[in-house]
């Protein structure tokens, strides 16, 4: 990370000068040899085709790339390395195509780990975060989880992380896809705001109407090359149009159809009511496609959402004839979501994979998959496509984002739908992909699929639709028809709409909001949860057994507690990242057989503290070969983990084959001292627990821990060093170990090299029960100490009942599964959010 002084004369004047830029994926050339140079004061359009290398060019811009060659001047100063981190120092900020959003955290814990401490300085965080999203017109509560938001809800909050900086570089990478126009119309504003103070602007767009309204200098890239640059008022559209797409466009959409009035209409709504829209009536003949128009966030997408079957309704589907329940279209209808990422695809799967996924009963060969049949049938869809891939094997994430598009489109067809819904289908594809996805929909439809398409920009529908039906808070306020779709009535019948906003979306507004709701959704429900069964356990044995309250059984429960609690303390830590640590629990056997050697009676207390250091320095050694397999050497945490599982095991079995080396009496003494019931060991825990709990929900090491856990990539997008933060994790996690093991050498009091291995498995019932997420990103340390109690209490339980040893084992696994059904019951929901405008 060196930045030097440059003498280029050419360049002081500048903001960002990005000379001769190249990039090159597996061989294949992202970018080859591209130059752009921003100006301060001044909107920077960058046009060109999904693929062309717009997104590659702003990565490395921005330091989330690396170019393998060129060079990048910021305000006269040479940069070299330039990574997230510094591009935020230097005053560079992007908002993405795809929101760099933590969907595990809140908005504000959003806010506090990307943005730099000096944001808030000016008042506390709270009302600091609530006036940049004001200020942005995001309408949300800052403890909203960040996944209950709607796609366009997240795009406002990238943009509030951009603008909160006030920086020097702004690069929007396609801002406006999922916003609404009067969200357009008010980031438009505040981007000529910035402008007018100095600020330079990158504007990546798919929308030449933007470049028109926005932009100085238009600059256009074509398959990873410089295609031109000019001032936006010295180029036609057409002339652009020919950069962009290298050859002429004859027309974006292909002709209507030509309905015969007296075919009988193929396709019926009637008085349809669902979660967020009501009483939708509309019927077309085949060859129609229905337009479904409004400001967003009126009850478009939940239509949408019950016509693939993916909402209740009632009122009835007809498709020839056919009604159809909301069983059957979730079976036989096609569904095009507006968030292919998040709901379209499965990022780390194939292209073919993902085109196969809904047709595989197609392929079927008795009870196995005809790959031949497969593989012909998803070769011909993409080819009838124009899928630009590698290979049909090659991941889809590694595809363009009008590729991506086509790869939904293909699926959906493939599946034989018996009605095709698309939600904004051309969102963030370029105009030559455009074209051929309205070809595609065109298609189906005169095959006698029914195509539905909702889309925020009205020059589409007016463009694509037969009929469109204007909608407003959750209304068909009108019905437009043939020469009718045109986008002035569009825009005029939702804007001048004096609808009621439908009674259940209302509701589920305000519901989504409610702090009871946030808690329920939160992580300490589970806590919750574990505290009342504690009671409810205590309570049914009392009566059985007056000894279950003792102070003696105190003593013990919670002193067996603090052990499984600190190893279940390193397992968390471990599992918020996304990990898992599978080695906790022969670690804590190997170290209490060094410390078998070391703190025994009669040794000196200079060789007890070094037994001590040797435990410490082995247990982050550790922590530190786990985690640099797994982020150096890629292997899964699984694997990882398990290797050390399998070492340690052995290591252990070679320094004692048998039970031997007591420790210290007045160790066990100290490591077990109470103060009446309660041991002081316990109350350390404790306090250890209430500071992790604190640091991981108000400082930047927990932020950071929980926001790798919930999405990496973003992770790495806002300027988290990942591979740090998740090597350290686990060496903290096995540091948590050597406190279990500090326990465990009290308790048992002897090296015994199989003891151990058992609390790997229990430190993660533990850490579960507390509702900690196997996907990572959401979990307490509370919760831990919680489980780690209740199974305790569990185990004492069964000998005061008189039960036997097996009985353990069917109340830990009964435990379990009450607690993956609760927390998936807690999780699995769809966010039903229709916002008034």
């Amino acid at each position: 990370m060196t930045v030097i002084k440059t003498d280029a004369p050419d360049t002081m004047t500048e903001t960002l000068s990005l000379a001769n830029i190249s990039k090159s994926y597996s061989g294949v050339a992202a970018l080859t040899d591209v130059s752009v140079h921003i100006r301060p004061g001044e909107v920077h359009a960058i046009l060109g085709e999904n693929g062309a290398g717009k997104s590659t060019l702003m990565n490395v811009a921005t330091g989330t790339t690396q170019p393998d060659s060129g060079s990048i001047v910021f305000e006269g100063q040479a940069v070299h390395s330039l990574d997230p981190k510094l591009a935020t120092t230097l005053g560079i900020a992007i908002v993405h195509q795809h929101p760099a959003v933590l969907p595990d955290m809140t908005v504000l814990e959003n806010l506090q780990v990307a943005l730099p401490a000096s944001v808030f300085r000016d008042g506390g965080a709270h009302e600091v975060a609530q006036r940049l999203i004001d200020e942005a017109g995001l309408r949300v509560h800052l403890h909203d989880r960040v996944e209950t938001l709607t796609l366009a809800e997240k795009h406002l909050l990238e943009i509030v992380k951009a603008f909160a900086v006030r920086p020097k570089l702004l690069v929007l990478d396609e801002p406006t896809a999922p916003l609404g126009a009067d969200a357009v119309d008010a980031l438009f504003e505040r981007v000529r705001g910035v402008v007018a103070a100095g600020t330079a602007v990158i504007y990546i767009t798919h929308r030449m109407a933007e470049v028109r309204e926005l932009a100085d200098r238009v600059t256009v890239l074509r398959d990873g090359r410089l295609r031109g640059t000019s001032a936006v008022a010295d180029i036609s559209d057409d002339e652009l149009l020919a950069l962009i797409i290298g050859r002429k466009l004859d027309s974006t959409f292909p002709p209507k159809h030509d309905a015969d009035v007296d075919q009988p209409a193929n396709f019926v709504l009637e008085d349809l009511t669902g979660p967020g829209f009501a009483t939708v009536s509309a019927s077309a003949r085949r060859g129609d496609i229905i337009g479904i128009a409004g400001v967003v966030g009126n009850g478009q997408s939940e239509l949408l959402r019950a016509l693939a079957g993916l909402e209740s309704f009632s009122g009835q589907v007809a498709v020839e004839g056919a009604a159809l329940s909301s069983g059957n279209l979730l079976h036989r209808a096609a569904y095009m979501p507006a968030d292919r990422h998040a709901e379209g695809l499965m990022m780390s799967l194939s292209v073919r994979e993902n085109a196969a996924v809904s047709a595989l009963s197609r392929f079927k060969r008795g009870f196995l998959i005809g790959r031949d049949a497969e593989v012909a049938a998803v070769h011909d869809s993409l080819q009838s496509l124009s899928v630009k891939a590698p290979s049909m094997e090659a991941q889809v994430a590694a595809l363009s984002g009008g590729n991506q598009q086509k790869v939904v489109i293909s699926r959906a067809l493939l599946s034989d739908p018996v009605i095709l819904v698309a939600d904004e289908p051309t969102q963030g594809v370029d105009i030559g992909a455009r074209a051929e996805i309205y070809t595609i929909l065109r298609a189906a439809s005169r095959d006698g699929i029914p195509v539905v398409v909702a889309s925020s920009d009205a020059k589409e529908l007016e463009g694509l639709c037969d009929q469109v039906l204007v909608m407003s808070r959750g209304h068909v306020v009108a019905t437009l028809k043939g020469d009718e779709v045109t986008e002035e009535r569009i825009v005029s019948a939702a804007v001048t709409s004096t609808a009621e906003v439908v009674a259940v979306a209302a509701a589920q507004r305000k519901t989504a909001s409610s702090r009871f709701r946030r808690f329920i959704l939160g992580d300490y429900t589970p806590t919750v949860l574990l505290l009342c069964v504690m009671v409810a356990l205590a309570a049914y044995i009392v009566p059985e057994n007056d000894r279950y309250l003792s102070a003696f059984n105190i003593t013990n429960l919670l002193t067996a507690a603090t052990a499984l609690g600190f190893i279940a303390l390193g397992q968390n830590i471990a599992l918020l990242t996304g990990g898992i640590d599978l080695s906790v629990g022969p670690l804590a056997g190997f170290l209490v057989v060094i410390a078998s050697f070391f703190v025994n009676d009669g040794k000196s207390m200079g060789t007890v503290l070094l037994g001590l250091a040797i435990m410490l320095a082995v247990a982050a050694f550790v922590g530190l070969v786990n985690g640099c397999l797994i982020r150096f050497g890629k292997f899964t945490p699984i694997a990882a983990t398990l290797a050390t599982y399998i070492g340690l095991g052995g290591f252990a079995f070679l320094l004692r084959s048998t039970q031997d080396g007591y420790i210290s009496q007045s160790f066990q003494s100290a490591v077990n001292y109470s103060l009446g019931a309660v041991p002081v060991a316990f109350i350390v825990f404790l306090v250890i627990v209430i500071g992790l709990e604190f640091a991981l929900r108000r400082r930047p090491w927990g932020w950071k821990l929980r926001a790798v856990g919930s999405n990496e990539e973003s992770a790495r997008r806002i300027g988290i060093k990942v591979s740090r933060t998740v090597v350290l994790a686990y060496v903290a996690s096995s540091l948590f170990v050597f406190l279990g093991a500090l326990m465990l050498m009290g308790q048992y009091g002897i090296g015994d090299p199989s003891q151990g291995s058992a609390y790997t498995l229990t430190s993660i019932t533990a850490v579960v029960l507390g509702g900690t997420s196997l996907l990572g990103g959401r979990g307490t340390f509370v919760g831990t100490l919680a489980g780690a109690v209740l199974l305790q209490q569990v185990l004492n339980a069964t000998g005061f009942l008189g039960l036997g040893s097996t009985a353990q084992y069917y109340f830990q696994g009964l435990l379990i599964l009450v607690a993956a059904v609760v927390y998936t019951l807690a999780r699995s929901r769809r966010t039903k959010r229709t916002l008034v405008t």
